[in-house]
């Protein structure tokens, strides 16, 4: 007989892997479904006009699938509208949504999760250069981090120049510490940002294909290309 305190560790490595699954799933399966809602709306909109502009410069039988490739190409068409006209006022609106979104209980976790990850993916993709592996909190402990700049700095009663890293939190990585450190206490892995990150979120769980990541496999920060020293 299962005793209650391994039932309660099974429950909880349960609820663990269906959290961390969630978390990864939960934005793509969200985009699908609101542009699917978007072109569902703006195809019903569209459509009958389509239908009778294009019934005389078109055959019968080619109307109903070019309608529905000219609704996807409106669709698409209003979300870049969208993104290009961010104005002031658009921004409002959303941030107004978030702020209703964030007022109730069950959807703020699910909404604040998401937004965490759409954040961090948004900012990987500009500011992110490699991922590295410091000892932190203490040495003889090791942490992932991200070179988010390949300048290095001089720093006071220093005469090795320093890297900007950004040590992230997990579960939550949208959270961390910003810290400038020796280049030659940094070591880059040979795994991509997107693999971090899932490793990351997931507390370990999720992670590269090859878990010898300092196994012949890292270089020293100082084999990043040069550009600039930063006084």
């Amino acid at each position: 007989m299962v005793s209650s305190k391994g039932w309660h560790d099974t429950v909880a490595v349960i609820r663990r892997y269906f959290v961390t699954g969630l978390l990864i799933v939960l934005p793509s399966i969200l985009t699908i479904y609101i542009v699917w809602i978007l072109f569902g709306f703006v195809g019903g909109f569209v459509a009958p006009f389509l239908r009778v502009i294009l019934r005389n410069v078109v055959g019968t039988e080619i109307i109903d699938p070019l309608v529905t490739l000219l609704s996807v190409v409106v669709t698409a068409a209003l979300i870049c509208l969208v993104g290009i006209t961010g104005t002031l006022f658009s921004q409002q609106i959303f941030q107004k949504a978030e702020t209703i979104f964030r007022r109730i209980p069950l959807v703020r976790s699910i909404y604040g999760s998401i937004r965490q990850i759409i954040d961090l993916v948004a900012a990987k993709d500009a500011a992110f250069q490699k991922v590295a592996v410091i000892e932190f909190p203490r040495k003889g402990l090791y942490s992932i981090c991200f070179v988010t700049s390949r300048h290095r700095w001089d720093l006071p009663g220093r005469s090795e120049p320093a890297i900007t890293v950004f040590l992230p939190t997990s579960p939550n990585p949208t959270s961390g510490f910003l810290l400038l450190i020796p280049e030659s206490e940094a070591t880059i892995l040979d795994i991509s940002v997107d693999d971090a990150v899932k490793m990351i979120v997931s507390g370990g769980m999720l992670g590269p294909a090859n878990r010898h990541l300092l196994t012949g496999t890292g270089t020293p920060a100082t084999q990043l290309s040069r550009e600039e020293v930063i006084y």
